[in-house]
């Protein structure tokens, strides 16, 4: 029974490294995405504040 245990905890301890590298790399990949996002809310700022200044 001991020598059906290792492999079994050996297989757990992969899996849970390989879940765990899954979500930081889905962790960053949401990170890029929020800073494209406030990057385009920056330039969408600028470009209405300039059509602000035209207006008046």
């Amino acid at each position: 029974m001991k020598f059906v245990m290792i492999p079994v905890i050996l297989a757990a301890i992969v899996l849970l490294v390989l879940i765990m590298r899954l979500v930081g790399a889905w962790m960053l990949r949401i990170d890029v995405l929020i800073k494209n996002q406030y990057t385009i809310i920056g330039e969408l700022r600028k470009l209405n504040s300039n059509n602000q200044k035209k207006i008046e």
